[in-house]
């Protein structure tokens, strides 16, 4: 009698993609599979982030946005705390530094989930201001706001999504202060005319003041710096303006697009490497299957989720599938008692139809709560139950850039 090798699949990060993944491969092993395989997660800390939440943390209306792993993980699945410092795709070893020093960790599979930071972009930004993307900022900017005078300046910079929310959020829970979002562009840019009226007539009424155009050149103590010198004064800086990703593939001599995203195939697999998959923000599917994707959680569970699919296929010698997801809506919070929830194209293209006011905060109260934190934590026990939209018809296959 034989027994079949142990087989580890590794995923490195705990975010919308990685939990997704590391729960639907656990829950989805049979009893047989289940013996020989071992999933392990990689993690710098104990929690997932709901990271869609943290503008709320920041503006003092929730105490938290993390949620210790072991609520969110399926119970057979092995939890390090680290952070992966180099991947060796050759031996299939990882290097982690863990409070107790660098140790090794060797995989069969792996899963790249490594999600996305701040990008800063201007001289003093990460001094002077507090960064959105993680639960450090969002908590050094509660305790900011808290700290400060009820007519206390608070400055946004950024005029995507997040700065919205975060704008809002403030203006709501603290109406005495001064809000004003800093936007390089134009605030929500990429939706229809009538949604951005819509959304500059709700952050009106909050009190926000709006400067579109404006190009943030330096961060100060006490100000913010546009591009054309004029200084704006600031108790507390909020930065929400983008994002990059870690540099942990380039660093580890994997092939990267130029802001340093790992480069996978239709598959999502690295083709040098077929071995290594990727997920979330840190990846880049080719144009023919992911020219019309973008940074964010509804699009980090989708390629979570098809890695997920793909890596069982392989384990079962089955025949892989290409990724084919799309969009249906994007939704806005402002504040409490308002929202935008913007219907989409399955290539991310604005449709003229959209839902404001109250109605659009309870539609996006009920996705950030059922699709955003309940699916990654729902696949525990429901394998297979996160089911979102297909993608555009897809482009001609081209080289990988």
């Amino acid at each position: 009698m034989t027994h079949e090798a142990q087989h580890n699949v590794v995923i490195i990060g705990a975010g919308y993609a990685g939990i997704l993944a590391a729960n639907r491969i656990q829950a989805s092993l049979r009893p047989a599979e289940a013996r020989r395989v071992r999933v392990r997660m990689v993690n710098s800390t104990g929690d997932f982030i709901d990271r869609i939440r943290l503008h709320e943390v920041a503006a003092g209306a929730r105490a938290t946005a993390a949620t210790p792993l072991n609520e969110m993980l399926h119970a057979r699945i092995e939890v390090v705390i680290g952070t992966v410092c180099h991947i060796d795709a050759d031996t299939r070893m990882l290097s982690i530094e863990t409070g107790e020093g660098v140790t090794h960790e060797s995989y069969d599979t792996l899963v790249y989930a490594v999600g996305s930071v701040a990008a800063l972009g201007a001289p003093g930004a990460e001094e002077f201001a507090h960064l959105l993307s993680n639960v450090d900022g969002a908590d050094a900017a509660r305790g900011a706001i808290a700290a400060g005078a009820p007519e206390q300046r608070i400055l946004v910079v950024g005029g995507g999504a997040t700065g919205v929310e975060a704008a809002a959020e403030f203006a709501e829970q603290r109406p005495s202060a001064s809000v004003t979002l800093i936007s390089r562009g134009a605030v929500l840019g990429h939706l229809p005319v009538g949604s951005r009226r819509s959304v500059a007539r709700s952050l009106e009424k909050l009190g926000v003041t709006v400067r579109e155009g404006s190009g943030v050149r330096s961060v100060t103590e006490r100000a913010v710096e546009l591009d054309g010198g004029e200084l704006v004064p600031s108790d507390v800086t909020v930065w929400t303006a983008s994002f990059a990703v870690p540099a942990l593939a380039r660093q580890s001599g994997l092939a990267v697009d130029p802001i340093g995203r790992l480069l996978v195939d239709e598959e999502l697999r690295v083709p040098a490497h077929p071995e290594i998959f990727g997920a979330g923000d840190a990846v880049r599917p080719p144009a023919s299957v992911g020219a019309h994707l973008r940074m964010g959680c509804a699009v980090a569970m989708p390629l979570g989720a098809h890695a997920a699919d793909n890596i069982l296929r392989a384990l079962r010698r089955e025949p892989l599938k290409c990724l084919d997801v799309g969009f249906g809506a994007q939704c806005i919070s402002i504040g409490r008692k308002d929202g935008l929830i913007q219907l989409l194209s399955k290539a991310d293209e604005p449709r003229p139809l959209r839902i404001t006011g109250r109605p659009g905060a309870i539609v996006k109260e009920l996705v950030c709560s059922v699709l955003a934190y309940g699916s990654p934590r729902r696949e525990r026990r429901l394998p297979g139950s996160l089911m979102l939209p297909s993608g555009p018809k897809r482009l001609p296959v081209g080289r990988l850039e």
